[in-house]
């Protein structure tokens, strides 16, 4: 992870004391200078056994290294500075790393903490504490977070833990194996888990701990095209399905059609291959696969979060139906077959949303089985008939279609905040829209074919973005009706495709539009309607907690957008 040390020189200078073996035995005094801080308690034993590398107080947790103890009996404390109860956070979040440890202490609230380490027993005990470290919130400005108290996923708005959460800790080595208890049913493995969500009365939050990974397909150009259809069974598929990638996500689902056979065959991922489920006669449109999809219906109050720079998806993607309240964050998916991730809910008559996407690293997709585009996935993120959304501080890194709002057959996307995302040389869709209000506002477009796409029954609102050689800054063409653009402050570098947005200098200048996604809500003036988007009438401005000078964008968004890099503190 690229780490900023952000305490103060007092910090650096403990640290380094520590770390060489000379601290003094009262180091348990405040160390940043601050007056106004309660001092930690006295009573640190045999500090210089505990050789303390860095300390980082970022946005809701602490991030700490420091050299593996003589000990392998160690704990890792915190509390709030000034209170008297410290917390031994989860043996899971110290990692080993070589002769070091990693260690994450989460769901903090903005404020000041005291972390202790604790190791070994006896004569050969020892204690350090490390006092007043400042700990900042996330960014939570957007339409997910817009007239909601509780917080999204498994975490308050304050950043803590909601109460009654369930934790679990991902590794590709349990991924088939870790269990969790839902209502008194043990569900085992992470796709019947996040299957059974639904009758979860519990928020869940799932710590991603590494890189989990699956298999495709035997990459084969020649087989691509020999498939006999007709012959189709288990081990057929199973003769294709390549090992090079470890054991299988089991559990994962997916189809292969063949226009000329007129067959549709769906399978499912066994730990150990492919499992047929069914073969049925269908009206197939073109060949194609898709494939390693993990498909949730009916969930709510989930939190995937990756836990330091190694932890994302490889070569399978998330889609959730019907669901609620999601978070995803600080997760690297590459080579997603089909969509990195998806939301949808498919009809009018329930809403469905509250889903917060940041501080991910997006690649481009790969489906070995696919033919033309679909060879690159089809959408990175694709959502339709949901609301209430933040696609916020991600990379979108040389991906061919980066999101996809709407459909042409109506669905819509109703509240929806893009900002602070960098796009690095990404060919379409960034996204493309139907029937979807949006606010775009802080993006850092670098090198895109087509950008923006707004289509039927669309209004975007742009604010503060930057576009760096951009082929099509804003792209509209094609047969649909074009969608309404509406551009304050905006940046073109050497960059084409503004003939057809309006450009204002005044932010509450109206547009005309005529956007009503919902076919009854008129939001052809969301972006000034205090009632419809977080706008702050007095000052006639974005209600959000960062907007930076657009000419500055491009240096805050290569730094702070990204898996990796969400520990940084943005708010100093």
């Amino acid at each position: 992870m690229k780490k900023v040390l952000l305490l103060s020189i007092l910090v650096l200078a403990f640290l380094f004391t520590a770390a060489c073996g000379e601290a003094s035995d009262n180091i348990d005094a405040p160390v940043d200078g601050n007056d106004d801080t309660t001092a930690v308690e006295a009573g640190n034993i045999n500090p210089g056994k505990i050789r303390v590398k860095t300390v980082e107080g970022l946005n809701e947790h602490i991030y700490m290294t420091f050299f593996k103890p003589e000990s392998d009996n160690y704990t890792v404390s915190y509390r709030l500075s000034g209170t008297d109860k410290f917390t031994e956070i989860d043996k899971e979040l110290i990692i080993e790393d070589g002769n070091s440890l990693e260690c994450y202490i989460l769901g903090l609230a903005k404020g000041r903490y005291d972390v202790r380490i604790e190791c070994g027993e006896g004569d050969n005990f020892a204690r350090a504490t490390i006092a007043s470290i400042d700990v900042e919130k996330q960014d939570r400005s957007g339409y997910a977070s817009f007239n909601r108290e509780e917080g999204i996923g498994g975490y308050n708005s304050d950043g803590t833990v909601k109460d009654g959460a369930k934790i679990i800790y991902l590794t590709n080595a349990n991924k088939n194996t870790v269990t969790l208890d839902i209502g008194g049913t043990t569900y085992t493995g992470i796709v019947e888990i996040l299957k059974a969500n639904k009758t979860m009365a519990e928020p869940l939050i799932i710590r991603v701990m590494d890189n989990i990974t699956t298999n495709q397909w035997t990459p084969s150009e020649e087989k691509i095209r020999q498939v006999d259809f007709s012959a189709a069974d288990e081990s057929y598929f199973a003769g294709l399905f390549s090992d090079q990638y470890g054991d299988n996500v089991a559990g994962l689902t997916g189809s292969v059609s063949s226009k000329k056979e007129g067959k549709l065959y769906q399978f499912i991922t066994t730990a150990d291959g492919i499992k047929m489920t069914e073969t049925v006669d269908a009206e197939i449109a073109s060949d194609g696969c898709g494939m390693n999809m993990l498909e949730i219906y009916d969930a709510s109050n989930i939190t995937i979060e990756g836990i330091g720079e190694k932890a994302g998806f490889f070569q399978f993607g998330v889609a959730f139906y019907y669901s609620d309240s999601i978070e995803i964050k600080n997760l690297t998916i590459e080579q997603y077959p089909v969509n990195a991730l998806g939301f949808y809910a498919l009809d009018k008559a329930d809403v469905h949303g509250g889903y917060w996407i940041h501080h991910n690293t997006f690649t481009i997709g790969n489906n070995t089985w696919g033919i033309g585009s679909s060879r690159t996935g089809e959408e990175t993120i694709e959502m339709v008939d949901v609301n209430s959304i933040t696609v916020s501080y991600n990379k979108f890194d040389q991906v061919a279609k980066a999101a996809t709002l709407g459909d042409a057959d109506g669905g819509a996307c109703i509240d929806i905040t893009f900002h602070h995302n960098y796009y690095n040389r990404v060919e379409q869709s960034v996204p493309f829209v139907r029937n979807t209000n949006m606010h775009s506002y802080n993006n850092y477009y670098e090198r895109c074919f087509r950008a923006i796409s707004p289509r039927t029954n669309s209004y975007v609102f742009g604010e503060a973005n930057y576009f760096q050689n951009c082929s099509g800054a804003y792209y509209i063409s094609g047969g649909e009706s074009w969608g309404t653009i509406k551009s304050f402050n905006e940046v073109y570098v050497e960059s084409g495709g503004t003939a057809k947005i309006s450009v204002v200098s005044d932010r509450s200048e109206f547009v005309e539009n005529t956007c009503m996604p919902d076919g009854k809500t008129d939001y052809s003036k969301f972006d000034t309607d205090a009632k419809l988007f977080y706008y702050d009438v007095s000052n006639k401005k974005s209600d959000v907690e960062l907007m930076h000078d657009v000419e500055e964008l491009a240096d805050f968004v290569k730094v702070y957008a990204g898996a990796g890099v969400s520990a940084r503190m943005m708010f100093k």
